[in-house]
This record gives C-alpha cells, sequence and structure tokens, in this order.
C-alpha cells in the first residue's frame, strides 16, 4: 500500500504542477492580447512618441491640443478655483514608459511643467506617495513661469512601496450631460 500510496502523491503533485503551468500560459497569453504596458494602446495611439519636455517647452502654443506622455515627479500641488493644479519635474520616460531619472540635473529633459487635474476627487489616495508617474495629457496652453501646462487624462504612479502604486483616468459619465440637442430647441420654445 505504501507504494500506492507514494505513486497517487507524485500523481497529485504532477497535476498540480501541470494545473499551475496552463495558468501561468493563460496569464502570459492573455497579457499579450490584451497588452501589458503601463499606458492604454488608446492613448499611445494618438500621442506623438517623439514629443519630448524640451521642444514642448520651447513652443507650447504649436502643441496646443496634442496628447502627450509624459514622465513626472509631483514637487508642489495647489488649488486653483476648484481644479487641482500640480508642478512636476519632467522625468524622461524609458522604452517601457517608466520614468527615470535624466542623465544629469542639468539636461535639457529635466525640466518643469504643469498638470491640470479637473476631477482631482477622483485620484487615488495614494497619489501623494508616488516617487514618479507615467501621465498622459492635453496640451492646453502656458502656465506660470512660461512653463507648459497639460489637462491630466491618464497618470500611473509607483510610490516608494507597492501599496502606495496607482493608475488614475480621466472619465466623463455620458448621462449627467444635457438632455436635449441645441439644434432641437426652437427660439420660439417657451419651455426653453
Amino acid at each position: 500500500m505504501n507504494a500506492m500510496t507514494a505513486q497517487r502523491a507524485r500523481l497529485n503533485s504532477t497535476q498540480i504542477f501541470v494545473n499551475r503551468l496552463i495558468q501561468a500560459l493563460f496569464l502570459s497569453a492573455l497579457c499579450v492580447t490584451v497588452g501589458c504596458t503601463v499606458v492604454p494602446r488608446k492613448y499611445l495611439k494618438e500621442a506623438d512618441p517623439s514629443l519630448t519636455l524640451s521642444s514642448l517647452a520651447a513652443a507650447p502654443e504649436r502643441y496646443q491640443g496634442r496628447l502627450v506622455v509624459l514622465g513626472a515627479v509631483i514637487v508642489k500641488e495647489e488649488m486653483r478655483g476648484g481644479t487641482l493644479w500640480l508642478h512636476v519635474k519632467n522625468r524622461p520616460l524609458n522604452e517601457n514608459y517608466r520614468p527615470h531619472l535624466p542623465p544629469s540635473p542639468s539636461d535639457h529633459e529635466g525640466g518643469w511643467y504643469w498638470i491640470v487635474v479637473k476631477n482631482h476627487h477622483t485620484l487615488p489616495s495614494s497619489y501623494r506617495h508616488w516617487a514618479d508617474m507615467t501621465i498622459v495629457g492635453r496640451v492646453i496652453g502656458v502656465g506660470p513661469e512660461g512653463q507648459p501646462l497639460l489637462k491630466l487624462l491618464y497618470a500611473r504612479g509607483w510610490g516608494m512601496s507597492s501599496e502606495h502604486d496607482g493608475v488614475w483616468e480621466h472619465s466623463v459619465d455620458e448621462n449627467y450631460g444635457p438632455t436635449t440637442p441645441p439644434e432641437l430647441i426652437r427660439e420660439s420654445d417657451p419651455f426653453q
């Protein structure tokens, strides 16, 4: 009977190993299919991958309305008219869209810019602990000190520990828009 029990134990451990291997392969295939990236593909398709902070800072008006992907570290935050303004120091991104330090403190990619967060109350509470972040923003103009100003659409933050990591995306609930399209409202409508 001991040989039979040992054989069953080996068979059981082999089945467990095979099940775990199948799960790992499935997760890998899912990652390849869906895409395991720091920045969602919908943003990467629209953003200009060659646009750097130095070119943006040199002529922010030229890039008005453009989508950019940049790295950042939060240096200061301010509330202005109910909107959160983040003053950030640029962190160049590597090929995986992870921020890193510029080669030197005086590097032209080590500049500053501003980020406006409209729905700041929806940011993860851990955002103040983010040591680095990858952001997707739309260029909306020039901020204080002549620095580029972006509206935040997406952020992926890394904290000093994994419990502070987080992701945020600007979302608009289409259910709370105007109920009657303007082209359907007549000037003579008494209920206007």
